[in-house]
């Protein structure tokens, strides 16, 4: 595509029956036991990809908006100060905000590199483009992993001798990760940081639940799609027969966890079989299928997640409503007793 341009498989990624073995054992480990669940990363297909750009413009969806706005003021100042020459982006997506990073990093260095990490090879792929055309000095090294098996890739493809590192994981996707588990996530990617390096962290605010249960039950049902389209993955991916029509979108908010929980709900007694997953499960009419979690953050909790991670807050920035704030962090340091 372009002599700038890079993409790196992981090993699983790069082997399709490796790939399609490991789904197969996490899909059934997670349907197979109450309460059912299946990882949302199995959301971002191409058509999964595609259906999330259009979540981000809808009208309910304030996430991307709001995150957008923060950037748009600050972008700049984050990466002046952060002194950084290559961008590491955790879960890039479509990289629709990334080109106000990119570009403050461009305007500072001659050499300037981002790292895109993702799921989906067609998202980094068709943002390389994008973001190639705009900045003739930018070099782009995708790496196509997930977040619990190919993430030491980036100790490989992103290392400090590029230049001081800004890290950034946008969206609030850590919100998609329980009180265990963004923790670990951070702690990985603190792993591989050096004391000079900085980390960018996008963070959804706790706030009025009728908001949030607009947000993810819009009125054209985006969302809705979206969520069944996990299901056409499966079906596709591990040779299932699934019944789209046969399930049913609910995401609510859950006050007392501070967290919006994404649904399929059978709507009548089912069968499901997955074929390359040696799975076939008895839904009953009603019964829940766990898709999402989206957590929601004050900047107490945020910090708690930072330092269970290995990191340490340095600048809180939320917008002027309380509706979403950015953060910058650091590795922790080690202090002498």
């Amino acid at each position: 595509m372009n002599a700038r341009f890079e993409l790196v498989r992981g090993r699983r990624s790069s082997d399709g029956r490796s790939a399609i073995a490991a789904m197969g054992r996490e899909v059934r480990a997670g349907l197979s036991r109450p309460p059912r669940s299946i990882s949302p990363k199995y959301f971002y297909d191409a058509e999964g990809s595609k259906l999330f750009d259009a979540i981000c413009d809808l009208p309910e969806y304030y996430v991307t908006r709001s995150e957008r706005a923060l950037l748009e003021e600050h972008a700049d100042s984050i990466v002046g100060l952060a002194g950084a020459r290559a961008l590491v982006e955790i879960g890039s997506g479509m990289a629709r905000k990334t080109a106000l990073l990119t570009k403050a990093l461009c305007d500072r260095n001659a050499s300037p590199i981002y790292i895109p990490f993702d799921i989906a090879p067609e998202a980094i792929d068709e943002s390389a483009r994008v973001l190639l055309d705009s900045h003739p000095r930018l070099r782009v090294r995708g790496v196509v992993g997930d977040f619990g098996h190919d993430f030491g890739r980036l100790a490989i493809h992103a290392p400090p001798a590029d230049g001081t590192r800004l890290f950034a994981f946008l969206g609030s996707t850590i919100g998609n990760l329980d009180e265990e588990a963004a923790p670990a996530l951070l702690r990985s990617i603190s792993a591989i940081m050096v004391p000079a390096d900085r980390f960018l962290l996008g963070i959804d605010l706790v706030k009025d639940s009728s908001l949030l249960n607009a947000a993810y039950n819009d009125a054209q049902g985006v969302t809705a799609a979206f969520n069944k389209n996990v299901l056409r993955v499966l079906a596709r991916e591990l040779d299932g027969e699934i019944d789209e029509a046969a399930f049913e979108h609910l995401a609510f908010y859950n006050e007392p966890l501070q967290r919006i929980e994404m649904h399929l709900v059978s709507a009548r007694a089912q069968t499901m079989t997955l074929r390359a997953a040696d799975l076939r499960i008895e839904l009953a009419a009603g019964e829940r299928i766990l898709t999402e979690i989206s957590r929601k953050f004050t900047r107490a909790s945020t910090e708690r997640t930072l330092a269970g991670g290995g990191m340490e807050l340095l600048e809180w920035i939320p917008d002027a409503l309380g509706m979403f704030a950015l953060c910058v962090a650091r590795k922790a340091v080690l202090r002498k007793a």
